[in-house]
């Protein structure tokens, strides 16, 4: 079953949209808090801007000097990896010279 969302009007529960479940269906209500308040599979427009303002605050958590160690790491990694991959293809393949 997917999540119905509403509003409280009056004491009741007011629905956005109707419910496809049989009468009779035991359901739990509660507050959606702050966090809750924008679900996963909203793409609105106005949910992909809150969204993008969420990410707009987000820090680095890297600073320039390790970005650019971090970067230079991969980049010799993947030479050496390149480099090795006959010899590993070979092992792999069982013909070790």
């Amino acid at each position: 079953m997917h999540q119905l969302r509403g509003t409280i009007r009056n004491g009741q529960v007011v629905l956005d949209a109707p419910a496809a479940w049989r009468d009779g269906t035991p359901v739990a209500v509660t507050p959606v808090t702050q966090t809750d308040e924008l679900p996963d599979d909203d793409s609105s427009p106005e949910a992909v801007a809150r969204r993008l303002a969420l990410i707009d605050r987000i820090q680095p958590w890297m600073t320039p000097d390790e970005l650019a160690t971090w970067e230079q790491t991969r980049a010799a990694d993947k030479a050496f990896q390149l480099a090795q991959w006959e010899k590993w293809a070979a092992e792999a393949r069982g013909a070790v010279p």
